[in-house]
């Protein structure tokens, strides 16, 4: 689509920081939380910096080749960016949009020459603030009077349960003009725009917002009413026509629902994004149809069940069937809510792999987690996806209240038995806005986020069995949560890699992981020539 004359509103995604300056910084927390312990399991050390797997992959790759490789899945399109898009193009409004950040500025400088009317600032991915702030000081630089906006998930995650004079001070910090606090928030968008466009810029009638006073620059920041949104997911389905083909092809996002039917103690998502609300299979056929038609081939699924309901989900998978769609496609998946015919019916439909939420291999730890989950129907269920040749991620939750020595080794047993293709494991994060909150005085709960103890662990002895898990498990290929995920497949298959590259890569990085785990500095030329020639069984050819 070509860019407006004057935009209403530039929409700019996602700002991939630098990270070994990001692994830096959180270093100075060390001693006082186990947010630097996660960093080191979810990146690998080459020379004495921190990189994650997707800089091991081009460093290889440009190894193997003689060429540079510059592959980040944040190329593909920011599924946040194209949903406002279409919601506020359908709407009327001229909106322009820069997708990825790093690779955009020369276009948002040029777009910012244009004196748009707003600047709007997506966060789905982000827990540091730091990326937002890096966006906004280059908005400022070239065009200091433009409204920056910010909503989405971060803003609402760090105004939840907080007094206003702390949202205040963490919100100043980040340094734009108007803060969207919705756990929707595109209808209250529209309305901003609306305001700054056709009623000189008054905001007070827009809900949910928090935003500078104009009078009182350094007085408190002033709030409008809340009002919960329930945007329909039909009548709001992306519209890509209003793309061109070469932003969506030929691969890219798709949610077909909102929110989770499930309680887990540890997770807030459902209570922030209310009961779970389903598209109508007719609005995700015609979705698939079009984008499948102008040159779809992979596609992930961001639901976090996506086979709940299990009926609604074996329709999906017929409807693409019955369709021909022939796509790759990964997604969300609760192997324990799932039969035979529901694994026949997916690998047929073009399913390639699904993340899937294990959480632990003990089932005391399960049911403390409000898991309603089975280590049987897990195992089942890993082994019927395997047999279909549908690669999983087994996602781990270490530390939990009520984790201890005999719960974290019969994870070790269970990943070891099971043999997902890759798992994940996560040091365990107290959210004060979760259910489990409410258990503190049951579990002995002391402090939260990343810096917490219980009555059966720490977060040190936590982080301590995280690398022993590391470390003794035996097969499977540790996938990180940085960089390069089970969501990058789509896209690594898209630029010519095959899933057994794909396998054989993360087991390699697998290995630097451990070897990061008791180093400061490792030889970035040997490491690299290492991995060349596993994934080879040549020597490297050094450029």
């Amino acid at each position: 689509m070509t860019e407006v004359d004057r935009p209403d509103c530039v929409l700019i995604g996602f700002n991939e920081i630098d990270f070994g300056d990001f692994a830096r910084a959180q270093k100075a927390f060390e001693a006082t939380s186990g947010s630097y312990q996660e960093l080191l399991t979810n990146s690998v050390l080459l020379g004495d910096r921190r990189r994650t797997y997707m800089d091991l992959l081009n460093a290889v790759r440009e190894r193997m080749t003689g060429r540079p490789s510059h592959l980040t899945a944040f190329e593909m399109p920011s599924l946040g960016v194209a949903y406002l898009a279409s919601f506020l193009r359908r709407r009327g409004f001229g909106v322009d949009i820069v997708n990825f950040f790093n690779t955009g500025k020369e276009q948002l400088a040029r777009l910012l020459a244009r004196s748009p009317r707003a600047v709007a600032i997506t966060t789905t991915y982000y827990v540091d603030d730091e990326p937002i702030r890096q966006i906004i000081q280059f908005v400022r630089e070239h065009d200091p009077d433009v409204p920056v906006i910010v909503g989405g998930p971060r803003v609402h995650n760090l105004c939840a349960g907080q007094p206003e004079r702390v949202q205040d001070v963490l919100l100043r910090a980040i340094g734009a003009d108007i803060y969207i606090n919705s756990a929707q928030g595109e209808d209250t968008l529209a309305s901003v725009l609306t305001a700054l466009r056709d009623k000189n810029g008054d905001l007070s009638r827009t809900p949910n917002l928090i935003h500078r006073d104009p009078a009182r620059p350094r007085g408190p920041m002033l709030r409008t009413l809340p009002m919960v949104e329930n945007n329909d997911l039909d009548q709001n389905a992306v519209d890509w026509s209003l793309f061109d083909s070469s932003y969506y092809t030929p691969t890219t996002y798709m949610r077909t629902s909102r929110s989770c039917s499930f309680g887990c103690a540890f997770c807030n998502y459902p209570a922030m994004a209310g009961p779970l609300t389903l598209s109508d299979i007719s609005t995700i056929e015609a979705e698939l149809r079009y984008l499948c038609d102008h040159g779809l081939r992979n596609i992930i699924f961001v639901d976090d069940t996506f086979n709940v309901p299990l009926p609604r989900f074996k329709k999906i998978c017929r409807m693409m069937i019955e369709n021909k769609f022939d796509l790759r496609w990964v997604s969300f998946f609760r192997c324990s809510n799932a039969d035979d015919e529901a694994f026949d019916l997916m690998a047929e439909a073009g399913c390639v792999g699904v993340f899937l939420g294990i959480e632990s291999g003990d089932q005391r730890i399960l049911k403390n987690m409000t898991k309603f989950a089975r280590t049987d129907r897990y195992e089942y269920g890993i082994r019927e996806l395997t047999r279909r040749n549908i690669v999983t991620l087994a996602s781990i939750v270490l530390g939990f209240p009520g984790e201890n020595e005999e719960s974290v080794t019969n994870t070790i047993d269970f990943l070891n038995r099971t043999q997902p293709t890759f798992y994940n494991v996560q040091l365990y994060y107290h959210d004060v806005l979760a259910p489990i909150e409410k258990q503190r005085e049951r579990y002995g709960i002391e402090g939260s986020g990343y810096s917490w103890r219980h009555a059966t662990m720490s977060w040190q002895e936590a982080a301590e069995w995280k690398a022993e898990l590391i470390r003794r498990v035996q097969g499977p290929a540790l996938m990180p949560l940085y960089g390069l995920s089970i969501w990058c497949i789509p896209y690594l298959l898209s630029q010519g890699m095959t899933m057994d590259e794909i396998v054989r890569f993360t087991r390699s990085a697998t290995r630097l992981v451990v070897k990061g785990l008791d180093a400061d500095r490792t030889d970035p030329e040997q490491e690299i020539d290492a991995i060349v020639r596993e994934l080879t069984g040549a020597e490297a050819v050094r450029a």
